[in-house]
């Protein structure tokens, strides 16, 4: 009896200092790789260790007979090993959940496991004291086997379908040390109701400990192996995702620049060996920029996604769709037919984009402008391909948007004249090319001048004086209607400011602003820095904004333009009736004047649908409080009209045209003459 003992107290031993090894090595691994499930199996190591440190310190107890069972070393020993016996099963199974799932176990749930299983082993070492040794042993050993069989074997199971998954050498080694140790557990609870049964111990339960052993030694090296294979594998994963980033956009996961135009070559050599045509389409969202400034990049990255899903909707599998950056997307379709065909796709396209988005409360309206050029008709190389389909597609923002276009030859000498003529441009704002005209605004009572609208010029060295037609589409492209509109805006309230003091006559000047300048988040920090530098007096400034432009957002707009009331200024629409304006919306802008638009002020003498509709609006601004400006008034009738239904203001070329500073100096001193002689 005696030699058993020493033989148990050899094996638990052994079998301690081999799970310490284990506990530390795991703890060495959990502090490099800060992976979860090795801290618990680090946990569950350590709790093994001190369950056979235990056991070992209770078998050297044993050897002395007058140490009873309920000697306080034995109770406090048994105590321990309990607890400790039951805890490395629930964090050996922490740690393969949190490897298969590769998801965390929930911390209230673990925490409750873990005070169970402490909760049982204290209650089955406590049956180490009772009567016989047959029930001694089977409260302490017996159902410590059978819950560690079950466990230990359920674990063994889902590693195991990871395994033939993966086909993982370290989850197929811990699959046969957990099923091996289940086994063994399941074995010690047969020994326990054996033993219970017959009342006979079994001679060579004392040896099984050489089995815990090699068991123990089976499952440390799955582990080790792997935690190795793991970070093999998220090694492999990661440049995966790092090849999958340099080659994809990170938001919509399409193919980048640099992939499609690799696609595009293997393309290319693939229809130049079967004779075949090839389309690229070069797609640019219409007004985005505005989107983008006015609603945040968030929504606007939003919105590039949900573009970029509608997109790959409409195009077949071979096909390839990319971002080439901002709201630029390009398509390839290879092996089409015939021209018909690329021009179906790009209107499906157009259609489908044409269906209003909703990102959240919001409901945004979006279109787009295509581009088209084929193999090998518009060119035989990548490059000339993107670049044509790209020449294509500024034809159809030229063309009004919303719409396609095929390449055509002539498209590039029309490209490269925009470009050089925004290369003008920036070259005449550096310059000082830029002039402002200003044309008078007359009271239609009176017909006496009270204010000025400035306009902008290009007094072009070759060309001569230019008006805005011949280039503010390019500066709205550019981006340049920005710098430019800041510089009108600056340059009229300086100069209105410098006649009040100089002519002692009291004017007004109203300044139109582009969409684009009227999305710039600084808008009203930029206005009223203005105002401060000229000295201006903010109600003699009236910001003029189209309707259309305040229809884009419309509540982002009623949001900045009561921003710019706050600091004093009159707002003006312009163009009036030619936009799409709600009711309700007019209603619920901060506005003070409506512009007729000339379309309607034309014809109003011989046109009765243009004569009612010229006096209701009349009418309903005046019922709103709004004052109303006549555009293009050229004859005596047209201004017989508008004083006829009291219209407030007129501005037409039967008062004056756009002056130069200089020409309207003179101007305004016959005006001030003529006051002062009714006077």
């Amino acid at each position: 009896m005696r030699d058993e003992t020493l033989i148990v107290f050899a094996f638990f031993s052994v079998l301690t200092a081999g799970a310490a090894v284990m506990a530390l090595l795991l703890l060495g691994f959990y502090r490099e790789y800060r992976k979860s499930y090795l801290l618990h199996w680090t946990l569950a190591w350590t709790a093994t260790a001190v369950y056979h440190l235990a056991a070992a310190i209770s078998a050297a107890l044993a050897i002395f007979r007058h140490l009873g069972p309920l000697h306080p070393a034995r109770i406090a020993t048994t105590l321990i090993a309990g607890p400790a016996a039951y805890l490395q099963f629930g964090w050996l199974l922490f740690g393969v959940y949190e490897l298969v799932r590769r998801r965390p176990v929930r911390i209230r749930e673990s925490e409750l496991i873990l005070i169970g299983l402490a909760g049982v082993g204290l209650i089955t070492s406590l049956g180490s004291f009772g009567p016989s040794p047959a029930v001694r042993y089977f409260v302490a050993d017996g159902v410590h086997g059978f819950i560690g069989a079950s466990v230990l074997l359920v674990a063994a199971a889902g590693v195991w379908r990871n395994a033939k998954r993966r086909g993982s050498i370290g989850f197929t080694l811990i699959t046969g040390a957990l099923l091996l140790y289940g086994i063994e557990q399941l074995h010690y609870f047969g020994i326990s109701v054996a033993w219970l049964i017959t009342g006979q111990e079994q001679s060579y339960s004392a040896y099984l400990g050489f089995a815990d052993f090699v068991i123990q030694t089976m499952l440390g090296t799955g582990m080790i192996t792997c935690l190795l294979e793991d970070e093999r594998e998220a090694s492999e994963l990661a440049t995966v995702e790092i090849e999958h980033l340099a080659y994809h956009d990170s938001m919509t996961g399409l193919p980048n620049r640099p992939l499609y135009m690799d696609r595009l070559i293997v393309a290319l050599a693939q229809a130049a060996r079967a004779n075949q045509k090839l389309a690229v389409f070069f797609l640019d969202l219409d007004r985005f920029k505005d989107i983008n400034d006015s609603l945040g990049h968030t929504v606007g990255d939003s919105l590039l996604k949900a573009v970029a899903d509608r997109i790959r909707r409409c195009v077949r599998e071979g096909d390839t769709i990319a971002r080439f950056g901002g709201d630029e997307f390009t398509l390839m379709i290879p092996k089409i037919e015939n021209v018909e065909d690329a021009a179906k796709i790009a209107q499906k396209i157009i259609e489908t984009l044409k269906i209003p988005f909703t990102l959240g409360e919001r409901e945004l309206f979006v279109t787009t402008s295509i581009g088209i050029s084929l193999y090998p008709i518009d060119g035989t190389d990548p490059d000339t391909l993107v670049r044509n389909a790209d020449t294509a597609m500024y034809r159809a923002k030229d063309s009004g948007r919303d719409n396609y276009q095929l390449y055509a030859p002539a498209m590039n000498a029309h490209a490269l004249e925009r470009l050089a003529l925004e290369n003008m441009l920036r070259k005449a704002l550096t310059q000082k090319e830029l002039v402002v005209y200003y044309q008078p605004l007359i009271d239609a009572t009176s017909r006496m001048i009270v204010g000025v609208e400035a306009l902008i010029r290009w007094n072009h060295p070759q060309l001569g004086l230019l008006s805005p037609a011949h280039f503010i589409s390019v500066a709205e492209l550019s981006g340049l209607i920005v710098p430019i509109g800041n510089w009108v805006l600056r340059t009229a309230c300086k100069q209105v400011k410098a006649w009040h003091k100089r002519l002692d006559y009291d004017l007004t000047v109203s300044v139109n602003l582009s969409a684009r300048q009227f999305s710039q988040p600084d808008l009203v920090e930029q206005v009223h820095l203005v105002l401060q530098e000229s000295g201006l007096d903010p109600s003699c400034l009236e910001l003029e904004i189209t309707e259309s432009n305040a229809m884009q957002n419309a509540e982002n707009t009623i949001y900045t333009l009561r921003d710019l009331k706050a600091i004093g200024v009159r707002i003006s629409m312009d163009d009036f009736g030619t936009g799409y304006s709600s009711l309700n919306y007019l209603k619920r802008f901060p506005i003070d004047t409506l512009k007729l638009d000339q379309s309607f002020v034309r014809e109003v003498t011989t046109d009765k649908s243009d004569a009612a509709i010229v006096s209701a609006v009349i009418t309903m601004a005046h019922s709103l409080n709004l004052e109303v400006v006549a555009e293009g008034v050229e004859t005596e009738g047209q201004l017989d009209f508008m004083q006829r239904h009291h219209c407030d203001r007129i501005q037409g070329y039967l008062f004056s045209a756009p002056l130069s500073a200089e020409e309207l100096e003179p101007y305004v001193m016959a005006q001030k003459a003529i006051g002062q002689a009714a006077g």
